[in-house]
């Protein structure tokens, strides 16, 4: 299996021999195979840095105390992308010769989000996708979610855990990881009653130690839900209701009709669209996460119910 290693990160390159050898007989070479290169170099019984290759100076070591244990692992620093490919360790000896290959792989960041927008009515749930490539530790990751237009942070993921405390009071209890899923690399979004003004674009940024990288979900127009169809439903018959009942009473007002069947009338032309109105209003703010707007409309529809009564002198 090749190593596999992060841009930055120090990889120890494995190479050991059971027993030891008597080192004024050693030689050991680590060398790529690809190119020829001398990575470094034990010759008489000490490590030889002038012989490596200017690409390896400084950063390419041999654990000096453990050669005599008959441990020729060699450790690489600051691994860069043009490190990946295989590595030969050649032991000699006297009597013989043996190497061992070693393959390191650069770990790539990839984050992947959704190739489509995402759909959703309002006061639905929605799914925006985020996943993770990557073999650096939960803990040393993070990854943020966030809505572009404002820079708002939706959610965060850092030190191995969730911080449902850093989000926007606007996504508070409305978006979550699906915690099960992270150990995985999926850090999909969950986000949960749906606004129309969650439209717009969605950022996975993705962060380690040494490099970042983001992919963008869209969360597309959205439809109206059965909810949203009620408030119209409402406001129409609300409208359509003092329209006709406009009629009636204004003839018992004509022929200055004092009946209880005039009153009762009365009462509904006034109550009724009012009582309607107040309704879609207070459905609009349950939709919307608008409760002190849903609450003024409604006040203001009972408020005319009472001033209209009032002028009834009822």
């Amino acid at each position: 299996m090749p190593l596999v290693v992060q841009f930055g990160a120090s990889v120890t390159l494995p190479c050991s021999v059971d027993t030891p050898l008597p080192l004024h007989e050693l030689e050991v070479q680590w060398m790529r195979e690809d190119s020829v290169t001398l990575v470094h170099l034990f010759q008489e019984g000490e490590s030889r840095p002038e012989s490596q290759s200017p690409a390896y100076s400084g950063r390419a070591d041999f654990f000096s105390e453990e050669i005599s244990k008959g441990n020729f692992s060699l450790l690489l620093r600051n691994v860069t992308s043009e490190d990946k490919g295989l590595y030969k360790c050649v032991v000699h000896t006297v009597h013989e010769s043996n190497e061992t290959k070693v393959k390191i792989d650069i770990g790539r960041l990839v984050v992947t989000g959704a190739d489509m927008p995402a759909f959703a009515y309002a006061g639905e749930d929605v799914i925006l996708n985020c996943s993770v490539d990557t073999h650096v530790p939960l803990e040393e990751l993070e990854v943020e979610w966030m809505k572009t237009n404002g820079e708002i942070l939706v959610l965060l993921f850092s030190e191995g855990e969730n911080r449902p405390e850093s989000q926007h009071e606007r996504f508070r209890g409305r978006a979550e990881f699906f915690t099960e899923e992270i150990p995985k690399g999926n850090f999909s979004l969950k986000l949960r009653d749906v606004k129309t003004e969650d439209k717009g674009e969605f950022m996975c940024k993705v962060h380690t130690n040494r490099e970042s990288v983001n992919a963008t979900v869209w969360l597309q127009e959205l439809g109206f839900s059965s909810l949203h169809t009620w408030v119209l439903v409402l406001t129409i018959a609300a409208a359509v209701f003092a329209v006709l009942s406009c009629i009636p009473a204004l003839r018992c007002i004509i022929k200055d009709d004092e009946s209880n069947r005039a009153l009762l009338l009365y009462c509904l032309q006034v109550s009724v669209p009012c009582i309607l109105t107040s309704t879609a209003f207070a459905i609009w703010g349950y939709i919307e996460g608008s409760v002190g707007e849903a609450f003024v409309g409604s006040a203001i529809n009972f408020m005319r119910i009472l001033i209209l009564f009032g002028w009834l002198h009822i």
